[in-house]
């Protein structure tokens, strides 16, 4: 998303929804107010969540936030959690990510365009090849069956719409 922003390209992608507190019914992280000046979470109880740390998750690096004496004495803490303290963990990028959220509320239909355009063909391609898991392991053999996938969709594609007389003929040229 940074990428495509530096490059000039508006992206529209929904941002992703992590579900763990949500499924246990405890508040998710858009009940934690994130304050940039201070760095800091301010939590439901009104706690502020100071950064504890960095890491790396799945390529991307992220800061954890927590308050493990106000975790303690809160009153609300089992509505946060189970354990002993309540962790946001916040994006490097999640600034960017939150902008692309506030676009979208302002521009709901352009997730139905992508849906209608973008989706469509890994839709087709779990329909029409059976393709609903991969079969390889790994990621360069996952991403070579993927590239095989895509090839033989867009020749079946291409015939559809130009035909193969026309295809072949464009092969020549």
């Amino acid at each position: 998303m940074v990428a495509c922003e530096t490059a000039g390209i508006t992206p529209y992608v929904p941002k992703p929804e992590p579900g763990l507190s949500r499924s246990k019914g405890h508040y998710p992280k858009d009940r934690f107010r994130y304050e940039a000046e201070r760095d800091v979470y301010i939590c439901p109880g009104g706690y502020v969540l100071s950064p504890s740390g960095s890491f790396e998750a799945n390529g991307d690096m992220v800061k954890a936030y927590y308050n493990r004496g106000a975790c303690k004495k809160c009153w609300i803490r089992h509505l946060c959690t189970d354990g002993k303290l309540r962790q946001i963990v916040r994006y490097d990028d999640e600034a960017v990510m939150e902008d692309m959220a506030a676009r979208l509320a302002k521009r709901p239909e352009v997730l139905d365009a992508r849906r209608e355009t973008v989706e469509h063909p890994f839709g087709s391609i779990k329909q029409w090849m059976g393709q609903g898991a991969f079969l390889m392991k790994r990621l360069d053999n996952v991403r070579g069956e993927f590239s095989l996938t895509a090839l033989a969709y867009n020749i079946r594609r291409a015939i559809t719409l130009m035909g193969v007389p026309a295809l072949i003929e464009a092969v020549r040229a």
